[in-house]
Parts: structure tokens; sequence; C-alpha cells
């Protein structure tokens, strides 16, 4: 089966941890433009745009961002935007315990992020690393935001962590990302292969980490060509498992061969 996208996680994955991107992953990326290359991560589009690996991704396909809350074009134009209901909004705010918490944010449409903190630091390292975000140190501003610009995903970093079952969300050390509930990386990654009319053996999929579960468990993607990289999920099993984002270009140039071969492209619906 020709492999016709290939889906990756970002931080880890194919970007080190350092913040690099591998050059001969780069190199391989520019040498397939028939090839799409698709992120799937839990940063927000915004975010998307400060790594390394954001310009080589292919311009005329949606990609897997916010965790899953959104389908989005790297132009930010959305496909598809599973927003956060009220209800859940207000279940969030009455976990925060905002002594706690070091800041929240969110990216809405496409053009503008909202943020509350009350650490000017942390409020300035935000606005360096950002485009067009909106920050605030009144929690109630935040929420009026909210509701005026609604979103799919609230980034919330704490101090410590708290309380904060009942809530949905994936959590990275002290960051946690809520969205709606049935909402993840891997129900996106569904919809995409129903959208473009792929079959899941058509389709690879560069992981690392816990966060990337969603679609590693998800019945609908269990075809889905698997390549572990690193060691944090040693009880996943994969098709290829490599050390570092450095081997990750070999694999793919494997099982990426019969495509060049064959000059097969994919259609975008």
């Amino acid at each position: 089966m020709t492999i016709k996208i290939i889906v990756m996680d970002g931080d880890g994955s194919t970007i080190t941890h350092d913040h690099k991107l591998p050059d001969n992953l780069r190199n391989l990326i520019l040498a397939n433009p028939q090839i799409k290359w698709m992120m799937a991560t839990g940063r927000s589009m915004d975010s998307l745009q400060s790594t390394p690996i954001y310009q080589y991704l292919s311009d005329d396909i949606f990609h897997i961002v916010a965790g899953g809350s959104c389908l989005m074009y790297k132009d930010g134009t959305i496909h598809k935007h599973y927003l956060l209901k009220p209800q859940e909004i207000d279940l969030i705010f009455n976990k925060l315990k905002l002594e706690l918490s070091n800041y929240l944010y969110y990216y809405s449409d496409g053009v503008r992020g909202f943020a509350y903190t009350q650490n000017l630091e942390i409020a300035n390292n935000l606005t360096k690393k950002l485009n067009n975000v909106q920050i605030t140190e009144d929690i109630n501003q935040f929420r009026t935001w909210l509701r005026d610009y609604p979103t799919g995903k609230i980034s919330l970093n704490v101090k410590e962590t708290y309380d904060l079952s009942e809530l949905h969300y994936h959590q990275n050390e002290n960051y946690f990302d809520f969205t709606s509930s049935g909402v993840n990386k891997g129900s996106a990654f569904a919809e995409m292969l129903n959208f473009m009319d792929l079959k899941a053996n058509e389709v690879a999929f560069i992981f690392n980490d816990k966060n990337d579960l969603p679609i590693i468990n998800h019945p609908a993607l269990r075809d889905v060509i698997k390549i572990k990289v690193g060691d944090y999920l040693p009880e996943v099993k994969s098709d290829y498992h490599v050390a570092t984002p450095y081997d990750v270009a070999d694999i793919l140039k494997n099982i990426t061969g019969s495509m060049r071969k064959s000059h097969k492209f994919l259609s975008v619906p």
C-alpha cells in the first residue's frame, strides 16, 4: 500500500528537545513535495509557527492542532473547530486555583490569542513567542474573551498540580490542555481520514509520548503505520522504533520509496 500522507507529532518526535529540526528530515521533506506532510500537535497554530518544522509543512492541507480541537490550514483557515461547551468552560473555572496557576491561554479563530497572567515575566515571554496575543491580569476579562471569541482548547500552566478531576484534559508535566469531552488528536485524525477518503494503512504517524496515545489507541486508526521515537512508551507497539528525531528520516525514506517511484499524488478534496 502506498503511503499518501505523513502525520507528525512535533516536540520529541520530529523536533529535538533542544528545538531543532534534523537536517536529514528537512531535506527529505523538501525533496518530496508530492507527499503531504501534516502536523498533529497539542500546540495551537500560532505556537506551531514558532517551531523549526512549520515552514516545511504542506500548505494545501489542514493540520491537526490544539490537541485535536481544530483542523486548520497554515493560513489560519479553519476546516473544523470542536468548541468547548459553555458548561465545560464553567466547570474549568470552578476548578481553577488562580494562586497556583501561572497562566491561561487560548487561540480562537486563526487570527488572535488571549492570555491571563499576573506575572509580568510570563506576559513578556508570551508576547515575544506568540503573534497577536492579548494579555490581561483580570480573570473576568479572560472569561469575557472566551464568550466573545470561543475556542476548542484552553491551556493552563500551573506552579504546582492540584485537583482537576471531572475535567477533560491532556497533561504534560505542569501543562494542562482542556478540550471538549471526546475531542482529542485521535478523533481529529479519524475525521481527517474520512474527509480525505484515505485508508488507515495509507498514512504514517510519527509519535513519542503519552499525548499521542489518543491516536495510537483509536480503533479506526489501528492500521496506521506507526513510527515510535524514543522510549517514553515502552509498552506501546509500533511498526518502527527509532531512538531520536535524527533517525526518523531513514525510516521515512524506506516506507515512502514506492511512492517516489510511482509518482502517485494525493488529491485533496
